[in-house]
């Protein structure tokens, strides 16, 4: 019994650490979230950065994405949307699965997706993949670079009764590993909002 005990006290004490630990690692890109992500934060009601929970872990998917052969054609249509490094060796792409945007004569028209994908580009190494896909019910917003290697995804899920928690995902290119995060206390005000990043890309449907 006694043993029975001691190993249930053990385990919660590992999983209540391993849980701290993991909102620690969130908490110390508190800077990033007061300046970078400002205008998403403000966009929650009650936005607290302490009320955020781990949710997942998942690995990149390395999925096969773009070809950096053509890599100007892409620019063309996406670069004033895309999230550079620190040393501009890779980028970020949020926007271009979901919005499928094409050059119509002057214009540059979208057809949109119900899904997103996140694709990592290495321009260094050529190599462009896709790292995390979501469905209808997430999507991400932001993505901001921390250090060369680590970035920030900053989005909305939705709960329950359609309403809208923000999600924070941190991303680690050398463990491969995306860390999610989510509060379901603060909840998406009623403007909504729409990346400064997104209104650069000059979509003109009509």
């Amino acid at each position: 019994m006694k043993i029975s005990i001691l190993f249930s006290f053990s385990f919660f004490c590992i999983a209540t650490t391993n849980s701290f630990c993991q909102n620690s690692l969130l908490l110390s890109y508190k800077t990033y979230f007061n300046n970078d992500l400002k205008r998403w934060t403000h966009s929650f009601n009650n936005f607290q950065l302490s009320e955020f929970k781990p949710s997942d872990t998942m690995k990149f998917e390395n999925i096969p994405f773009g070809d950096t052969v053509n890599i100007k054609d892409f620019y063309e249509l996406y670069k004033p949307a895309l999230s550079f490094s620190p040393d501009s060796d890779k980028f970020i792409d949020i926007y271009s699965y979901w919005l499928n945007l094409e050059k119509k004569g002057s214009k540059i028209v979208d057809n949109p997706e119900v899904d997103q994908a996140i694709s990592l580009c290495d321009l260094r190494n050529n190599k462009w993949t896709r790292i995390f896909f979501c469905g209808f019910s997430v999507r991400i917003d932001e993505a901001v670079w921390v250090t060369k290697t680590k970035f920030i995804l900053a989005g909305t899920i939705i709960g329950d009764n359609d309403s809208f928690h923000p999600e924070v995902i941190i991303g680690d290119i050398p463990k491969q590993t995306l860390f999610a995060y989510i509060d379901s206390l603060s909840v998406l005000n009623k403007n909504g909002y729409i990346p400064i990043k997104l209104k650069k890309l000059n979509i003109q449907n009509e």
